[in-house]
């Protein structure tokens, strides 16, 4: 016969788990003296082991009671492939995780990238990128009180038609019809960048960024602020670029970023150009 401590030793479990498995009737012992102390026979090894082997897979104690009860094989291999979806699905759910991780260090990279090259004018080749924009409402000064309960909208949106967040980032598009206008901001509206890996059926509802070169230039300012579409623009039409599609003002760098030194957001205005 075991002690209760030689037992847990050869399985490497606590006193505790045992106790635990006595009280919920899972594996009893064989034999309690008057002092109450539990003894195990070698013949209660097997059993035990089993209940190791299921909890080494997964499978919760309720469910180990009623297999190892009455041991039928079938029932047995359907729990362990029942085992078998739920972890394709935990790491299908744990890849996805990870792709949002590796999407918001790749934003951060972006953020260095272009503090790096802050007001210096840059062309620079992207592949096609999507975003969901939300216009902002009419009729209304635009400042972050309206900024910010409208792309949340784009952000539903994100959320809602395509399952994903904006780990990539925000910021206004601006179109191109007011470019040269008095009010370059008419028209705008906020947008969310959709994460890479959506599947393209999904994207019914998304602007394409299509590939191409863009000019680029970053700055501290606010992107509903016509100044930044407007330095921009006179860029383009000193260095005769031809802009062929709406501007998009990436926000990298929000609120949550205020310092003494800055009270606006950091920016990288994007246009693509026809060289």
């Amino acid at each position: 016969m075991y002690t209760i401590s030689e037992m847990a030793s050869i399985f490497d479990v606590s006193r505790q788990t045992l106790i635990y498995y006595d009280k919920i009737g899972l594996f009893a012992p064989a034999e309690v003296n008057e002092k109450g102390y539990r003894f195990y026979s070698p013949t209660q090894i097997p059993l035990m082991r089993l209940i190791c082997m299921l909890r080494d897979l997964g499978v919760d104690l309720d469910e180990i009671m009623r297999l190892t009860s009455s041991y039928d094989v079938a029932e047995m291999a359907n729990k362990l492939r029942e085992r078998v979806s739920e972890l394709d699905d935990q790491i299908a759910a744990l890849e996805k995780e990870r792709n949002n991780v590796q999407e918001r260090l790749s934003f951060y990279s972006d953020v260095s990238y272009w503090k790096a090259r802050q007001g210096v004018p840059t062309l620079k080749a992207f592949p096609n990128r999507y975003v969901i924009v939300e216009p902002f409402p009419g009729d209304v000064a635009i400042d972050r009180s309206v900024l910010h309960p409208t792309l949340m909208r784009a952000v539903a949106r994100l959320r809602e038609t395509m399952g994903a967040r904006p780990m990539r980032g925000w910021g206004t598009m601006l179109q191109r019809s007011y470019f040269h206008s008095d009010n370059p901001i008419l028209g705008a509206g906020p947008f969310a960048v959709v994460p890479e890996g959506v599947e393209a059926k999904k994207l019914g509802q998304a602007q394409c960024l299509p590939e191409g070169v863009y000019l680029c230039i970053s700055r501290w300012g606010m992107p509903y602020n016509p100044a930044g579409i407007r330095e921009a623009v006179s860029y383009l039409d000193a260095h005769n670029l031809t802009p062929i599609g709406n501007a998009y003002d990436f926000c990298y760098m929000d609120a949550t970023s205020y310092n003494e030194e800055h009270q606006e957001d950091f920016c990288c205005i994007q246009i693509p150009v026809a060289l």
